[in-house]
């Protein structure tokens, strides 16, 4: 038998109708290819290399807080970063560079051609929620320098840069990502949960508001979120009307909790710290289908939320995880 008459019958001949599946295959996979190189040509953020986003607006929240809009390089209109995911920001000084971690709070949904995108509540989404527009928002409380502290040097320099001045950013950063319907993606491993629960402190607010907005902004995820938010006064409680409104909107499916150690004489929510009673009242009791994030000052975080969910039963790196 010749070498031919062989090859045809150990790998058999391919029928017309074969070769034009096989052949359609390939193109589809070439169109593919190429819409995939023309979205990373748009996606702004680099995980080696630092590229530059120019802030173009500052919006006073409070005394301390600020929200800062940044525009992104011409022709790199999506930020490209996973819900709960965080990116670097850096300022050049004279001889160092600052680098500090943030969550954006805008854009919080993919974009709109995002196979994600066709189950979102289209009438609760204003386009400059979703990433695409060439813009991204950072809400950042500053800590202004005093007698007891040095203050925080970037926040104190977003504070008094002027409009138009340039930061670096780099990224995405960060292991756990949320792709919707109680799916993450955790240090790689894809996990399903069907309810969270979020500790919370301070600025650590931000990745859990962007966890929040995406099942509240998603139609028919139906994950359940229970979140303490631990701060020291009502005006250091960030992001606060937004969660009040996803609270409402979702009826129930996610309740926030804040709790204020130095409260004013008119509030009527919980008093104190954060502790184990709390966190056994305010959150979900562990097992095989609940998870707990965890984000904020670290005495708060190491000292007691963790040592009370492992004895009420979490686990680290099962369902137990800091963002």
């Amino acid at each position: 038998m010749s070498t031919h008459r062989l090859l045809e019958c150990v790998l058999g001949v391919a029928t017309q109708k074969a070769r034009r599946f096989i052949q359609e295959g390939a193109k589809e996979k070439e169109k593919l290819k190429a819409a995939g190189e023309a979205d990373n040509q748009r996606l702004a953020l680099q995980e080696h290399r630092w590229v530059p986003a120019t802030l173009v607006s500052r919006q006073e929240l409070s005394a301390d807080t600020r929200t800062y809009t940044f525009r992104l390089p011409d022709g790199k209109n999506m930020l490209g970063i996973g819900t709960c995911q965080h990116m670097q920001v850096g300022f050049h000084m004279k001889d160092k560079m600052l680098i500090r971690s943030y969550t954006p709070t805008r854009p919080l949904l993919p974009p709109l051609d995002a196979p994600s995108a066709q189950h979102e509540n289209a009438e609760l989404v204003p386009p400059a929620l979703r990433d695409g527009n060439g813009e991204f928002d950072l809400t950042v409380k500053t800590y202004f320098p005093d007698d007891s502290q040095p203050g925080g040097a970037l926040s104190n320099i977003l504070d008094c840069i002027p409009i138009r001045e340039e930061v670096e950013i780099r990224g995405p950063v960060g292991d756990i990502i949320y792709n919707g319907f109680g799916n993450f993606v955790i240090e790689g491993k894809q996990r399903r949960f069907e309810r969270v629960s979020l500790v919370l402190g301070g600025s650590g607010i931000t990745p859990g508001y962007a966890l929040i907005a995406r099942i509240a902004l998603t139609k028919g995820d139906n994950t359940q979120v229970s979140v303490i938010d631990a701060n020291k006064s009502e005006r250091d409680i960030l992001l606060k009307d937004e969660l009040d409104r996803f609270e409402r909107q979702t009826n129930g499916q996610i309740r926030v909790s804040h709790i204020l150690s130095h409260p004013s004489e008119g509030w009527k929510g919980r008093k104190g710290h954060v502790d184990a009673e709390a966190i056994r009242q305010l959150l979900f009791p562990p097992s095989r289908r609940d998870v707990a994030f965890l984000c904020g000052p670290p005495t708060m975080i190491q000292k007691v939320a963790l040592p009370a969910l492992r004895d009420w039963g979490y686990v680290e790196n099962e369902n137990l995880f800091g963002f």
